[in-house]
């Protein structure tokens, strides 16, 4: 279910959102097909703490969170070619710009096939303790995604995140169940990311700003993902409580801004016409989408049936 949401996600929301972002913004067609490009994705560091609060039943906890670790790498890689057709000189058509899309794919599974054979030795032939294994599990993914960022752009990403599917799901992989340390260490890297991101966003960069990106969030929340989730869902089994929480549950978070952030500064250096609003406009679509989501996720889910009944007090 998860992959059917990529699947149908991806395209439908980069084209509909370059359609829009370019008239409710007044950007050139450059900068709406990159706002397009970033806004695609969604990500398990937002998506999983609103989870935790909604408490939906297991079916919608489940794809939700396998769709926002799956839209990520998608998404940076699918950042990262758009970036490159944008600047480049020379026009290329849809079939060069998948080509170099699966490219950048292929080079991180690749990567992750070699990581998970090098975790598999470290975790399951070596006798480490549960430190060392830890250790060698962070050393093994950073390694990894460096390699592949050497051969192609953002392939690490895909390769990282491709990496943790498999050892889950694997079996015979020993992974160290003490966990919190790591966890707390991953929350406090994103929070200072996140900061440190955010404080490139000045308040005159928001200017005129707030009306017209409310407007493109209207467009992300009431239509592109309602339209994507009703495509992706049909003929599952879900029920329509289901398929309509599926489709009010797209918030946009730290990878978006990252993406953003990397890309906009040499888009503005390039001239590039409405490229110094995509920072801005992606930081008021995430707090916009969390806030609007955060606040409404327990009533909706209440409302449609696919919350989990209430744990009883002791």
């Amino acid at each position: 279910m998860a992959p059917r949401l990529v699947i149908w996600g991806v395209p439908v929301t980069f084209a509909l959102t370059a359609v829009f972002a370019g008239p409710l913004l007044d950007m050139s067609a450059k900068a709406a097909v990159m706002t397009g490009a970033i806004l695609v994705v969604s990500g398990p560091t937002v998506v999983g703490p609103l989870l935790t609060f909604i408490r939906p039943t297991e079916n919608v906890q489940r794809i939700l969170s396998w769709e926002g670790s799956l839209i990520d790498p998608v998404g940076g890689v699918l950042g990262a070619v758009v970036f490159a057709e944008v600047l480049s000189s020379t026009r290329h058509g849809l079939g060069h710009l998948l080509g170099q899309f699966l490219l950048s794919i292929g080079i991180g599974v690749a990567g992750a096939l070699v990581g998970v054979a090098v975790l598999w030795f470290c975790l399951c032939k070596l006798k480490l303790g549960d430190v060392l294994r830890s250790t060698s599990q962070l050393a093994c993914v950073v390694a990894v995604a460096a390699v592949c960022n050497i051969f192609r752009d953002d392939s690490g990403l895909t390769a990282a995140i491709l990496m943790g599917i498999e050892v889950v799901n694997l079996r015979g992989f020993d992974i160290p169940t003490r966990r919190p340390l790591s966890e707390t260490l991953v929350q406090l890297l994103i929070g200072i990311l996140f900061v440190s991101i955010s404080a490139t966003v000045t308040p005159e960069s928001l200017h005129d700003l707030v009306l017209p990106t409310v407007g493109l969030v209207a467009v992300l929340v009431l239509v592109i993902r309602p339209l994507v989730a009703f495509a992706a869902t049909i003929g599952t089994g879900l029920t329509r409580g289901e398929r309509l929480f599926l489709s009010w549950m797209a918030p946009r978070g730290i990878v978006a801004a990252a993406t953003a952030s990397t890309f906009s500064a040499q888009l503005v250096a390039q001239h590039i016409g409405g490229a110094s609003k995509i920072l801005p406009v992606t930081f008021l679509v995430i707090i916009a989408t969390v806030a609007l989501y955060g606040l409404t996720g327990v009533p909706v889910a209440r409302r449609l049936g696919v919350t989990h009944p209430p744990q009883p007090t002791q």
